[in-house]
C-alpha cells in the first residue's frame, strides 16, 4: 500500500518529538515553510495537523501558530499506538527501541493480570474450552512462531472481552498493536521447548481451575504475573551492549565497594 503524504509528515514530527529533536512548547514553522521544509502540499500537511493535534501532541492557535505540547501530559494511549504503528509500517527507522519495549512490558505485567482476575470471577465453562482451544492450537503450532503470535494475542483479547469492563476493553483494543510487538519479540527469542513450557503452565493452571484443584481465582493472574516478569528478565538479558560496556559492568562487579 502506497505511503500518503499526510502520513510522511506525522511520521516525520511524531518522530522528533519523541525523540526531543522539537521540544514541548516551541513554535513550529507557519504551514507555508513546513509544506516546504516536509516537501509536502498544503492540504496533506493539515490533515497530518490535524491528526497530531486530535492526539494531543500539537496545540493549533488560530492565528498565532503551531505549537507542541508535553506529549507526556496530554497524549493518551493513541500516540504510543501510532509509535507502533510507524514501526510496523515503516521500519526503516527506529522508533520503537528497547527502552520503549521495556516500558510496554513492565505496564502490560501489570495491566493483564488484573484483567485476569475480573475474567476469572465471571467465566464460564464454554469460555473455559475457547481458552483451551487457543493453547491446543498453539501446542500444535510451536514451529509457527507468527500463528503463535496471533493466538497469544487473540487470548488477550479474549480475556479483555471476557472481564466485562468497557474501559479495560478500549485499552486493550488500544494497545493491541504494542501487544503483538511485544509478544512478537518473546516468541522471537525463546526457543521452543522455553515457549512449549509457557503455554503448558497457562493451559495447566486453567484446568486446574476447571476440575476444581485450584479454587482460589486470584492464583491464576497472580501466577500469569510471575511469568510475566521472568519472560520480562529474559528478555532484558537480550538487549544489546558494546564489549566495552560490557567490561566496565563486569569491572564493577568486581570491585569491593
Amino acid at each position: 500500500m502506497a505511503v500518503q503524504k499526510y502520513e510522511i509528515v506525522v511520521k516525520k514530527l511524531l518522530l522528533d518529538i519523541f525523540n526531543n529533536k522539537i521540544k514541548a512548547g516551541a513554535k513550529l514553522p507557519t504551514e507555508r515553510q513546513l509544506s516546504v521544509d516536509l516537501g509536502v502540499d498544503r492540504t496533506s500537511l493539515r490533515v497530518a495537523l490535524k491528526q497530531l493535534e486530535s492526539m494531543q501532541v500539537l496545540d493549533i492557535r488560530q492565528g498565532d501558530g503551531i505549537y507542541v505540547r508535553d506529549y507526556r501530559k496530554y497524549a493518551g494511549v493513541d500516540f504510543l499506538r501510532m509509535l507502533f504503528f510507524q514501526q510496523e509500517e515503516h521500519g526503516d527507522e527506529i522508533i520503537v527501541d528497547s527502552y520503549l519495549i521495556e516500558e510496554v512490558w513492565s505496564f502490560w505485567a501489570e495491566f493483564m493480570p488484573l484483567m485476569i482476575r475480573m475474567a476469572m470471577k465471571r467465566i464460564s465453562p464454554m469460555e473455559i474450552k475457547q481458552f483451551m482451544n487457543i493453547f491446543d492450537e498453539e501446542l500444535e503450532n510451536l514451529d509457527d512462531k507468527e500463528r503463535i503470535v496471533q493466538l497469544e494475542v487473540l487470548s488477550q483479547d479474549l480475556v479483555a472481552e471476557k472481564c466485562g469492563n468497557l474501559v479495560m476493553l478500549l485499552v486493550s483494543n488500544s494497545t493491541r498493536q504494542m501487544r503483538t510487538k511485544v509478544v512478537r519479540l518473546f516468541v522471537d527469542m525463546i526457543d521452543t521447548p522455553v515457549l512449549k513450557e509457557h503455554v503448558e503452565f497457562k493451559r495447566a493452571l486453567l484446568r486446574g481451575y476447571q476440575t476444581g484443584e485450584l479454587t482460589d481465582p486470584d492464583i491464576f493472574p497472580n501466577e500469569h504475573k510471575k511469568l510475566l516478569h521472568l519472560h520480562q528478565g529474559l528478555i532484558k538479558k537480550l538487549w544489546p551492549i558494546s564489549e566495552k560496556e560490557r567490561t566496565l559492568v563486569q569491572n564493577v562487579l568486581k570491585t569491593d565497594r
